[in-house]
């Protein structure tokens, strides 16, 4: 079944003092556009989770938030002392140089950048991976529901104007066959108005009717609208990307189309026609949504 590149997805882990959210959304896109957003200590792990994202999708600007927090007070935390007494001693030395009023609090220090050290764990490096790989896969896995979902909408959409479109063109095609008859009958009687019964060539007449049946004939054209509407209808029941291939085929249908509309005479045919380009640009305009 096809699937739509537009979709939400939120995955959320917490253990080991830990907890991980990962929020997915995905838009249209005409290539797989990533974006990943993790705090600036995890940027490691990046590499991997846009990994994940290639193996699970094919196109779509997707885009991936990460919120993380410590549930629990972690022992590996201390006071870098140095850079603290480094701040302070240079902090005040600026003050008394500039006669400025030298009123540093701990709250003051304890929040100046890098003064708190976490201690690096390779054990506790793998368990916080594994939270944040959980917790994206599952935010994936919701992503990956709600296009399939949007999908499915979307080809029972596309099932019900294709075999609109389907419709029309048997129509059309039952009304093809007295195209010539009715240009006879109306360039008959044009000439029986100007010139009379007995003033104009029959040979010249069958000539004349003969070229407009050739150059009107649609059968080709009605022919090949129907084949690109069955490969259609077989695109839509595909698990594969396909929306390039969809977008291609609606080309193929609005030129068969356009055609008809351009060498056909009758006033009916042409009636259809308009309803089947009203058909197809919905279409088109929902197959941009389409991965």
């Amino acid at each position: 079944m096809i699937s739509s590149m537009t979709g939400f997805g939120r995955g959320e882990v917490e253990r080991d003092g830990y907890r991980a959210s990962f929020e997915v959304s995905s838009l249209n896109s005409r290539y797989l556009d990533i974006s990943i957003r993790t705090p600036r200590w995890m940027m490691g792990i990046e590499p991997e989770l846009r990994a994940i994202i290639s193996s699970r999708f094919g196109r779509g600007k997707v885009v991936a938030q990460l919120n993380w927090e410590r549930t629990a007070v972690e022992s590996s935390v201390s006071i870098n002392e140095e850079l603290v007494d480094w701040y302070v001693e240079n902090i005040r030395r600026v003050a008394g140089k500039n006669h400025l009023d030298d009123s540093l609090t701990i709250g003051d220090v304890l929040a100046l950048p890098d003064v708190w050290v976490t201690t690096r764990d390779p054990q506790k490096d793998e368990v916080i991976d594994a939270i944040v790989k959980d917790a994206f896969n599952a935010a994936l896995d919701q992503l990956q529901e709600t296009r399939a979902a949007e999908g499915a909408k979307l080809a029972e959409s596309f099932r019900q104007q294709i075999g609109r479109i389907q419709s029309g063109n048997e129509e059309i095609t039952s009304l093809a066959g007295r195209q010539v008859e009715q240009y006879r009958e109306r360039l008959t009687q044009r000439l029986d108005d100007v010139l009379g019964q007995a003033n104009y060539d029959e040979q010249r007449l069958t000539q004349e009717v003969a070229f407009m049946a050739e150059r009107s004939d649609i059968t080709e054209e009605c022919v090949r609208l129907d084949i690109h509407c069955k490969h259609f209808l077989e695109t839509v029941d595909s698990s594969d990307p396909v929306g390039r291939r969809m977008n291609f085929l609606v080309q193929e249908l609005n030129r068969e189309i356009n055609t008809i509309g351009s060498k056909s005479v009758d006033i009916d045919i042409s009636r259809i026609v308009v309803d089947l380009k009203d058909e197809l640009e919905k279409i088109r305009e929902q197959v941009q949504n389409i991965e």
